[in-house]
């Protein structure tokens, strides 16, 4: 019997569940299936006492599939599908149970412009939302099973007639030579997908439904997997990451100040703790005598050396910084600022940090929490720390050599074969006006993103 197999497969777990009302077998995950949905779909309609050739015409649900492999049969169940079956047919029902959350507001990409909508755990409902903005035919979506114990569902997506069939290509091989027990978030994929071993990240995490619409129309690519509340956006340049998805709905001229602000932000949170560094223990001549007095007075009667006192003031604020995103919300922010406020007097009182240097380092990390991808914010901070070491030997020289280096290796980076600091190297107009800079109305796409073009009506 069909059943007795699968209860010895499913090891006799408690919630497989067996109805059997005149002679049609019905079978399903009570965890996984809505009992009202099972109710309404299938056993009303048995108990009105029709043969099962009459049931395949008057089930009601809204996926109905015959099946005749017994894997997939298991598949299915494990799916939230309800099995009904007799001596001839076997069919599947979708009966999903709603084990997710509403539709809610972004939390880790607020916006005061633009839609308030973001993705939950179902994968269907992300579809949804995505599919509610772009309404054409041609847009794909490739379905993946990815993990030999989760069988997580993993979508690919892109529109036909804009995206780069190489990029499509490339993408779908390495979802396919993905191997292994299992996937429970998206946010695991880069690690499997990325072939560049780069601080910096090559793949763009978003919970925001217009994000990834604005991404398919310039001819990216977006993959979005179930119980997960993210997609990951595929080519994502450096410039990408310095431009939220708010930007969009404001007029040019009010936003490029805040564009430049945030670029002005970058080169301090890189270059402000080096500098420093520089200044004070080689090149004192760069700055007014005043100034170097005013910090040489504030340094004094403090042992450390003032690399050690930076790197030891950077390890405070990153783990100040990491028990204010593990401890709950409710009280974590307030214990991170109480943690600051008393460790920074403490540190002076005790003169193992000068007041100057609390400054310095508190200004880089408040001007590093202006993007809000922790990945950035990381391999950022393996650049400041490169950037540190190298003034410590050499001053200012060693700083200019550091920026060298981290812009060479930057250069180097590639995200699905395309240069990471497109589109300021190589140099694209378009594109560099949609993200470093804004003009206007967006009259074309970007020859690197697509082969097409399109023009506004005036």
């Amino acid at each position: 019997m069909l059943y007795e197999k699968l209860k010895k497969d499913f090891n006799n777990t408690e919630d497989l569940k067996h109805k059997n009302i005149n002679n049609v077998h019905v079978v399903y995950l009570e965890s996984l299936c809505s009992g009202d949905k099972v109710n309404e779909y299938i056993l009303q309609n048995l108990t009105i006492g029709h043969e099962f050739y009459f049931l395949k015409n008057i089930v009601s649900g809204p996926n109905i599939i015959y099946v005749k492999d017994y894997n997939s049969i298991k598949d299915y169940i494990m799916g939230g599908f309800a099995l009904v079956y007799n001596d001839e047919d076997i069919l599947v029902c979708e009966c999903k149970g709603e084990l997710y959350r509403s539709v809610s507001t972004p939390s880790a990409e607020p916006s005061v412009n633009g839609p308030k909508d973001s993705f939950n755990e179902s994968i269907q409902m992300n579809l949804g939302l995505i599919k509610r903005r772009i309404k054409t035919e041609n847009l794909v979506n490739e379905d993946f099973t990815i993990g030999r114990k989760t069988k997580t569902q993993v979508s690919l997506l892109y529109i036909k007639d804009v995206a780069q069939k190489k990029y499509v290509k490339e993408i779908r091989k390495r979802l396919k030579n993905i191997d292994i027990d299992g996937l429970i978030d998206i946010e695991v994929l880069p690690s499997y997908i990325n072939s560049d071993k780069s601080p910096l990240p090559t793949m763009m995490k978003t919970e925001r439904p217009d994000k990834v619409s604005t991404s398919l129309l310039e001819g990216k690519i977006v993959i979005i997997a179930d119980n997960s509340p993210y997609a990951l956006i595929m080519p994502a340049f450096f410039v990408d990451f310095l431009n939220p998805q708010g930007d969009l709905y404001v007029k040019a001229i009010d936003v490029n100040f805040l564009k430049i602000l945030r670029l002005i932000c970058l080169v301090i949170t890189l270059l402000l703790p080096a500098l420093y560094i520089s200044i004070i223990n080689y090149n004192p001549e760069t700055i007014p005598l005043k100034l170097v007095l005013s910090f040489q007075s504030a340094r004094s009667g403090v042992p450390f050396p003032s690399a050690f006192e930076s790197i030891f003031m950077i390890i405070i604020c990153s783990i100040l910084r990491e028990s204010d995103i593990r401890f709950p919300s409710t009280y974590g922010s307030s214990i991170s600022i109480l943690g600051a406020l008393v460790l920074g007097e403490a540190a002076v009182a005790a003169n193992v940090a000068s007041p100057i240097m609390i400054i310095v380092i508190g200004i880089t990390f408040i001007t590093s929490l202006v993007y809000n991808s922790g990945d950035v914010i990381d391999g950022l901070k393996l650049y400041r720390l490169l950037l540190l070491l190298a003034a410590t030997i050499l001053g200012l020289y060693g700083m200019i050599l550091g920026v060298f280096v981290v812009l060479i290796h930057m250069a180097s980076i590639k995200t699905l074969g395309e240069p990471y600091l497109y589109p300021v190297a190589p140099y694209d107009k378009t594109y560099f006006l949609k993200t470093v800079l804004k003009k206007g109305k967006d009259k074309k796409r970007s020859k690197v993103l697509s082969n097409n073009e399109y023009k506004v009506k005036e």
